[in-house]
């Protein structure tokens, strides 16, 4: 067993260090092959079976965007109350103000073809009441995933852009040195990610979508201390601050990812997910909705250079809430805040909320040598 155990951290590391579309398929089949459900749970004593499958489908099947707020959710698809709780709503915040982006405008897409997408997370702010979990359980991650609808060519697979943060509180970190802390009361937590300092969230920058539609998925949640992944985390995250970037793919085969997510999910032990869900549809172009052949009722998210604020439905405020305040640095504070004192406006604005904001910049390119840009009106 502890052979068994060795070679799964050994695996993810190699996994993880393959940095290239044409090298990680040939490592994932190996990863396919060892980590079914048998496999993990000889390797992993903490192994989750609910999490295992959640990640083993996660590719499988789009989220229905939830449209309405104040705790009153809804959404087409199926899924559990629990599931549909914690289901990430994605806001749009522009010149118009927050505005749910399954109800965006579609004249104001980038009219057809090609575009080139950067996802860079901004700010992180976690309620007291989520702080407070991940200090009882003393270790999370972030996982953020966009993946393309159809490939670059035609003898290449779809390819998906994943990023995953993790996350060890001070009392973790103290107590794996031989210090002890009486436990801090939880209070909220805003951190910044610098996307220009830090390789892995870079590779977020430059997502080419063909034709204009992707789909885009984000889970934040925490774990067992004593879970494999809290193990991994141990060796990986050395970095202070609250969250850290661990592995980045910038373009991993759809295949690929799939086998990577068995091993993610085998890694799991007791999750408890502020934010869960499945990728959601994202159309860059009205050209993309059109072909859908129904365009006034598609299912999907629209993207939209400007700031994302993504948020847990069972914490998505009203509307009137939202009318008044604004976005600066990534924080949500009212207008006019100072710059010096975002972090303590923001920390009381939504104050029960947790929310991830992203900064999106979508520009219209043509991903094939020498084919001519469509002209659009």
């Amino acid at each position: 067993m502890p052979n068994l155990r060795r070679d799964f951290v050994r695996g993810l590391f190699a996994f993880a260090a393959a940095q290239s579309a044409s090298v990680l398929p040939s490592s994932a089949r190996m990863v396919t092959a060892l980590f079914d459900q048998h496999g993990a749970q000889d390797i992993n004593p903490d192994f989750d079976p609910d999490a295992y499958n959640f990640w083993a489908g996660f590719l499988d099947s789009d989220a229905e965007p939830i449209t309405a707020s104040g705790g009153q959710t809804t959404g087409r698809g199926g899924g559990s109350i629990a599931d549909r709780d914690t289901q990430p709503v994605f806001l749009h915040y522009g010149t118009e103000g927050f505005k749910n982006a399954a109800e965006l405008d579609p004249k104001k897409l980038i009219p057809d073809g090609d575009v080139m997408v950067s996802v860079n997370t901004s700010t992180i702010k976690i309620r007291s009441e989520d702080q407070a979990t991940f200090q009882k359980l003393q270790n999370a991650q972030i996982r953020v995933d966009v993946a393309q609808k159809s490939a670059i060519l035609p003898i290449l697979e779809a390819m998906v852009y994943t990023v995953v943060a993790g996350m060890r509180s001070e009392d973790s970190k103290k107590a794996s040195s031989g210090h002890t802390a009486a436990a801090a009361k939880p209070k909220v937590t805003i951190q910044s990610i610098s996307i220009a300092s830090d390789a892995t969230w870079q590779k977020m920058q430059n997502i080419a979508l063909p034709g204009g539609e992707g789909r885009w998925g984000f889970n934040l949640e925490a774990q067992k201390k004593d879970s494999l992944f809290g193990k991994v985390l141990q060796n990986l995250v050395k970095e202070v601050g609250l969250f850290v970037p661990m592995l980045g793919f910038p373009g991993i085969a759809v295949s690929a990812l799939q086998s990577f997510n068995l091993l993610y999910g085998a890694m799991h032990a007791q999750p408890v997910s502020i934010m869960k869900g499945n990728p959601l549809r994202v159309f860059a172009t009205q050209e993309a909705i059109q072909k859908t052949g129904a365009p006034g009722s598609v299912t999907g998210i629209q993207l939209q250079s400007g700031t994302y604020l993504l948020v847990p439905a069972n914490q998505l405020p009203p509307a009137d809430q939202l009318k008044n305040l604004t976005v600066s640095q990534g924080r949500v504070v009212p207008p006019n805040t100072a710059i010096e004192e975002l972090d303590a406006v923001a920390g009381d604005t939504l104050k029960d909320v947790t929310y991830v904001t992203f900064e999106v910049e979508v520009t219209p390119t043509t991903l094939f040598m020498g084919a001519a840009p469509k002209k659009s009106a």
